[in-house]
C-alpha cells in the first residue's frame, strides 16, 4: 500500500498549527509586586525640600577661625538624620571648625528646630462623597461615590530654624543666627475626574500628567526661579550681642583645641 507524500506533509503542517494554537491560548502571564513605604516619597521631599531652603539662609561665617562644637540635643525631628548632617556639612563648607566633643571646643554652637512637618488643603467642585442612612422603609441606605468637576488638593512642607553660639568657659553669648522659615509645596489637580496633573515646587522641572511634562505656568515658573536662583546677599542675622571671646594668638593655641 502505497502512501501519498504531499498529504502527509499536509497532516503534519496541519498538527504544527493546531499545537502553535494550543500554546497561544494556554500561554501564562506575569505580576510584578510592588509595595509602599510608611511615609510617602511626597512628604519626605515637602520636608527635606523646606529644611535644604531654610538651612541656605545661615551664614556660618562669624564662627570662622574659632573650635566649634554643634549641640543637636534640641533637634528631635523625623528626619534627625538629614538635618543633622546637613547642618554639619553646612558649617563646614562656610569653613567652621567642628569639634566631635565640647571639651575640643571653645565655642558650642546649639541648634533648634521650631517646626518640622506638613500641612494639606483640598478644594472640591461637585458632589462630595455622601453616606445615606437608613431613614424611611424600602429606601435601602448606602454610599454615593464622590462626584467632581474639578479637584484639588494642596500639599506645603514647612520648617523653621534657629541657631545660637555660646563660649563654653564663660557662657557668653557669641553669635545668633535668628530666625530662618523655608516652606515648600506639592500640588494635585483632576479635572472631569482625569488626573492628577501635579506640580509644586518639589517638582522643579514642570507640571506633570501621567508622566508626561507639561509647560510651566507663571506662578510656577516664579516659584522655581526663587528656590534656585543663587543667594548673592548675605542673609539676615541677629548682629553679636556681646564681644567675641577669642583672642588673636598663635596657632599653637588653636592647636590645644584639636583631638
Amino acid at each position: 500500500m502505497s502512501s501519498n507524500p504531499g498529504r502527509i506533509r499536509g497532516i503534519f503542517r496541519g498538527r504544527i498549527c493546531t499545537g502553535t494554537i494550543v500554546l497561544l491560548m494556554v500561554s501564562g502571564c506575569g505580576t510584578v509586586k510592588t509595595t509602599g513605604t510608611a511615609r510617602t516619597g511626597t512628604e519626605q521631599l515637602l520636608l527635606t525640600n523646606a529644611w535644604d531652603t531654610a538651612l541656605q539662609k545661615v551664614d556660618f561665617r562669624p564662627l570662622t577661625g574659632v573650635p566649634v562644637h554643634l549641640d543637636t540635643t534640641n533637634i528631635t525631628v523625623v528626619d534627625q538624620g538629614w538635618v543633622v548632617s546637613s547642618l554639619k556639612q553646612a558649617m563646614l563648607a562656610q569653613g567652621v571648625l567642628l569639634r566631635p566633643k565640647a571639651e575640643q571646643a571653645q565655642w558650642i554652637v546649639e541648634a533648634r528646630v521650631g517646626v518640622y512637618g506638613t500641612d494639606s488643603q483640598n478644594w472640591l467642585f461637585g458632589i462630595p462623597q455622601t453616606t445615606v442612612p437608613q431613614t424611611v422603609t424600602g429606601i435601602p441606605s448606602g454610599t454615593i461615590p464622590e462626584i467632581s468637576l474639578a479637584k484639588k488638593t494642596d500639599q506645603q512642607g514647612m520648617a523653621k530654624l534657629a541657631l545660637f553660639a555660646y563660649d563654653r568657659g564663660s557662657g557668653q553669648l557669641v553669635w545668633n543666627s535668628g530666625t530662618m522659615f523655608s516652606m515648600s509645596t506639592a500640588k494635585d489637580l483632576y479635572l472631569g475626574g482625569i488626573g492628577p496633573i501635579q506640580s509644586g515646587t518639589i517638582r522643579p522641572g514642570g507640571s506633570e500628567f501621567i508622566g508626561m511634562k507639561l509647560p510651566l505656568t507663571a506662578d510656577e515658573s516664579a516659584e522655581v526661579e526663587e528656590e534656585s536662583a543663587p543667594r548673592t546677599t548675605k542673609p539676615k542675622a541677629t548682629p553679636f550681642t556681646a564681644p567675641a571671646l577669642r583672642i588673636p594668638s598663635a596657632s599653637s593655641d588653636i592647636d590645644s583645641f584639636s583631638p
